[in-house]
């Protein structure tokens, strides 16, 4: 924001979002090291899931810019909910209340996945005993 001179619109909601996705991000990365053997494995599908999810959700090209099959496809990335609540904020002023939609929608993947790698490292850590 300093160097750049970056609007981040209501800053709250702008964290809210943030923390949401970051949510789903430490989810699926607690499940896929719980899955996977090796740390190298890990870091390897994380990287490419990691990828190819951004390049699905927007985070290459814009939303706007995708044939309307592909933006419903896109729905199922926690990348487009975030980008269309960051476009809302930064570019239509949106507040809190507005980008509720978006941010229950990223607070229900995040349960998901961190249910899912809380059972799978719990499962990893009792045959390892």
């Amino acid at each position: 924001a300093l160097l750049f001179s970056v609007s981040w619109g209501n800053l709250w909601a702008s964290l809210l979002v943030l923390a949401a996705f970051a949510a789903v991000a430490a989810g699926a990365a607690l499940l896929l090291g719980s899955l996977l053997d090796n740390e190298g494995a890990a870091a390897g599908a994380g990287v490419g899931l990691g990828l190819v999810l951004a390049g699905m959700g927007g985070g290459m090209m814009p939303l706007e810019l995708f044939p309307e099959t592909l933006r419903r496809v896109a729905t199922i990335t926690p990348h487009s909910w975030g980008y269309e609540a960051f476009a809302a904020i930064q570019r239509r002023g949106a507040g809190l209340t507005d980008v509720l939609p978006e941010l229950g929608v990223l607070a229900g993947m995040a349960v998901v996945v961190l249910v899912a790698g809380t059972l799978a490292l719990r499962r990893s850590l009792a045959r390892a005993m």
